[in-house]
């Protein structure tokens, strides 16, 4: 039987995987609608399950000392969702994933998947790929909030991540650079005047 069409886009972007294998985790996958606002993992849960994004958007937020919301990661279509570091720990997660529109994601328990890794060296490899580049997005997400002003660390987004100003709302990316939406909007304004009043794109709400 034939997989189904949204694996294409999964074996364009994960190759070492053959598509016996992607059949080997399709018999684990569960295809499951998530509305907007529903959390894929709360705050206090232990992580026992990830997912790849077939449609949508998400952020991994958590509640400040503040009382204000942090966003530290979004997550795309064909994106991968997990706290690693709640399921490797077994420790609550001390942030949630929430859908910031209605999404669809394929979503595997980690603790089926783990034996494959014995068998298949792709799977093991593509689950360090992934690993890796949650580490990386993380020490990219502190060297963004190292930047003296919104209008550095939205700069950097422009020039590096520019589906983030053209996916997210402003309100969002505010959370994300963990400033206010007031500040942002300014240097959102100063960096389109770099730009020779060009709009950088991206939602205003």
């Amino acid at each position: 039987m034939p997989l189904p069409s949204y694996y294409q886009r999964l074996i364009k972007r994960y190759p070492q995987i053959s598509e016996v294998e992607w059949h080997l985790l399709d018999q684990l996958a569960t295809v499951r609608h998530i509305r907007k606002g529903e959390r894929f993992l709360s705050v206090g849960r232990v992580a026992r399950y990830a997912a790849f994004v077939l449609s949508g958007e998400f952020k991994y937020n958590f509640t400040g000392d503040d009382g204000s919301e942090k966003i530290l990661k979004f997550g795309f279509p064909d994106d991968f969702l997990t706290n690693c570091l709640s399921f490797n720990n077994n420790k609550p997660s001390y942030l949630n994933i929430t859908a910031l529109e209605d999404a669809v994601i394929l979503r595997f328990s980690i603790n089926k998947v783990q034996p494959l890794y014995e068998l298949h060296c792709s799977i093991l490899h593509v689950n360090l790929q992934v690993y890796r580049s949650i580490m990386e997005e993380q020490a990219e997400h502190q060297y963004i909030l190292s930047l003296k002003s919104p209008l550095e660390r939205y700069r950097f987004l422009m020039r590096h991540r520019p589906s983030i100003i053209q996916k997210i709302s402003l309100t969002n990316i505010a959370k994300y650079l963990f400033t206010s939406r007031e500040a942002l909007s300014r240097a959102r304004v100063m960096a389109t005047k770099k730009l020779g009043g060009r709009n950088p794109l991206g939602p205003s709400i």
